[in-house]
């Protein structure tokens, strides 16, 4: 589901009208909210120059990887990196202190 809806924000996002369409079809389709849906379609149908982002299914997007739990790519890569860079998860930085007044 999170490959479809990735999927779906990625179309939308760049106003590809076909592969909206496409996507809306798709049987993973029955399982969205309405106003995304609906939000779909009517993007869909507008112009590329439409200013209309797709905030109800960018919401949904979100709300799901919430549930289930996931984490998107970026996020796991600049965790990763930050971990390296850190030492093991959960330890403590350590900071030089300088005196007052020095």
């Amino acid at each position: 589901m999170l490959d479809y809806l990735d999927g779906l924000c990625a179309a939308l996002l760049a106003r590809n009208g076909t592969e909206i369409r496409r996507l809306l079809r798709h049987p993973l389709a029955r399982a969205l909210p309405r106003r995304v849906r609906e939000e779909g379609y009517a993007i869909a149908r507008s112009s590329p120059e439409s200013l209309r982002a797709p905030v109800h299914t960018l919401h949904f997007y979100h709300q799901t990887l919430h549930l289930l739990g996931a984490r998107s790519a970026a996020v796991r890569v600049e965790t990763s990196t930050s971990d390296q860079r850190s030492g093991p998860p959960g330890s403590q930085i350590e900071m030089p202190l300088r005196a007052a007044g020095g």
